[in-house]
């Protein structure tokens, strides 16, 4: 939870009730915070001289407020911005009202101060570099709640993430190259976050060997999936799949870590010819971010997009793009998250790709979740390489029906990216030319304006879209 502050400031000459009007926007903020599940942080005295502004910052930094919102009850002194912006261990807002009269004498001149704020920001203070979002409009009214929802739920993220804990647990996939990444990077974007790549397959194995036959059978009747049905691979291997599952929850628990990501293959194939895939939707049943493939990367994006939605995300391939339908298809060997298909529901399966193939032969591994996602509005969102950019993609799940492969997946559809409609091919050809990964890290609702403000605060710009050409194209620096 984030704590958002508020600081009233105003000026003798307008004529305005403004200590009324104040109290009027604090009890609406109340409200707010009760709504979106933020910590209100209010400081009662109206600011009117700089050294008043300055005890007012104090009193947040005291209070380690995450958000500062400055309302500009009525025109302010010039010289409050430094004071009020400058705040330290927090990120800032300019508020303005409106005036509630339509002519006559100005009662507050509110939104004309927050432009003169802004503009002394921008211009006076350019070498601190200060962000700020601007608001307008009353606690209740809908586009100031939205546009403060959005807020609350990417500072929430970045908060989650500089204090966030996060491992890789048996090394990156064979041959996947494209997911390294520079750790520094991320720590001096995320400052406070632990990233540790030490953890060895072996010590799961540990772990697991230690659980109990008794253990086993509560975890089984605790997930009542006795009535799912499932392939003789996935049943044969399913006690094995819930003492792995109880393994990384031991070792998660034991080290607090927030997200994981697991090396999936090929140990688990060599050693037990087994997959350990519906493993990592169960512990993102749990909420417990886990990264397949040992994309460590794509944990720490779906560890954000977690935040921000507040539900699991599942972590996909991009496989296949249909021109017909302008759908693209999101895909993977059966890791997802079941919260993707409470309409459709899920099988247990084998992962078909997970061991060499005979020819003429489908050789399957269990246990993999089978599943077609349901009819929904979800958003896609990774880092690319060492934090430079970000992919943003929001669009539909079409639901079952469509043709698709076996493991979890679905058709997505009413493409749009940075908030801009996309076609299937220039969104393919977008990703192909501009050498972003290969994973796709979802999360169920229109999360994009939540990623752009995150994008947006951390500094970090999104991929933009490359229309397709006949022509070799590479992506714009």
């Amino acid at each position: 939870m984030i704590k958002v502050g508020v600081v009233g400031t105003h000026q003798l000459s307008f004529p305005g009730e403004k200590e009324k009007h104040y109290a009027a926007m604090i009890e609406g903020m109340k409200k707010n915070a009760q709504d979106m599940g933020f910590e209100l942080v209010a400081y009662a005295p109206l600011v009117i001289t700089e050294a008043e502004a300055n005890r007012a910052r104090e009193y947040m930094e005291e209070r380690k407020v995450d958000f500062l919102l400055i309302l500009n009850i009525s025109y302010s002194a010039g010289n409050l911005v430094a004071a009020l912006y400058r705040i330290k261990g927090a990120r800032v807002g300019i508020w303005s009202l409106p005036e509630g009269a339509a002519e006559g004498c100005v009662p507050y001149n509110s939104f004309c101060s927050a432009n003169m704020y802004q503009g002394i920001n921008a211009k006076y203070l350019r070498d601190y570099k200060i962000k700020s979002k601007w608001f307008y409009g009353y606690p209740d009214d809908a586009r100031f709640r939205r546009r403060l929802q959005v807020s609350v739920r990417a500072l929430g993220a970045l908060k989650a993430m500089n204090r966030a804990r996060v491992a890789l647990i048996g090394g990156i996939a064979p041959g996947f190259n494209d997911l390294y990444f520079d750790e520094r990077k991320v720590i001096s974007k995320f400052d406070g976050i632990t990233i540790n790549r030490l953890h060895e397959y072996g010590e799961i194995i540990k772990i697991a060997e230690k659980i109990t036959d008794a253990e086993v059978e509560a975890c089984a009747r605790d997930l009542k999936e006795d009535k799912i049905q499932r392939t003789p691979n996935a049943a044969k291997h399913y006690a094995l799949s819930l003492k792995m599952y109880l393994a990384y929850k031991k070792l998660i628990a034991e080290n607090a870590y927030d997200a994981v990501a697991i090396s999936c293959w090929p140990k688990f194939q060599d050693d037990y010819k087994y997959s350990v895939c519906s493993v990592v939707g169960m512990l993102n049943d749990d909420k417990i971010v886990a990264a397949c493939e040992g994309d460590l990367m794509s944990a720490i994006s779906m560890l954000a997009l977690q935040e921000m939605s507040g539900d699991s995300t599942s972590l996909m391939d991009f496989s296949a793009f249909d021109e017909e339908d302008e759908s693209i298809l999101l895909w993977h060997c059966g890791p997802a998250s079941k919260k993707f298909c409470q309409k459709n529901g899920y099988t247990l399966g084998e992962n078909y790709s997970g061991m060499a193939h005979e020819p003429g032969k489908i050789t399957g591994i269990g246990v993999a979740r089978d599943m077609e996602f349901d009819p929904m509005r979800a958003t896609v969102f990774r880092f690319s390489g060492d934090m430079e950019k970000y992919l943003e993609l929001d669009g539909k799940f079409m639901g079952k029906g469509k043709p698709s492969f076996h493991g979890s997946r679905g058709w997505f559809t009413d493409l749009k990216m940075n908030g801009q409609a996309i076609g299937a091919l220039d969104f393919t050809n977008t990703v192909l030319s501009s050498g972003f990964e290969h994973h796709y890290p979802i999360a169920q609702g229109d999360l994009s304006e939540e990623v752009a403000e995150f994008g947006a605060w951390l500094g970090v710009p999104s991929i933009k879209k490359i229309a397709y050409k006949n022509c070799l194209q590479e992506a714009e620096e």
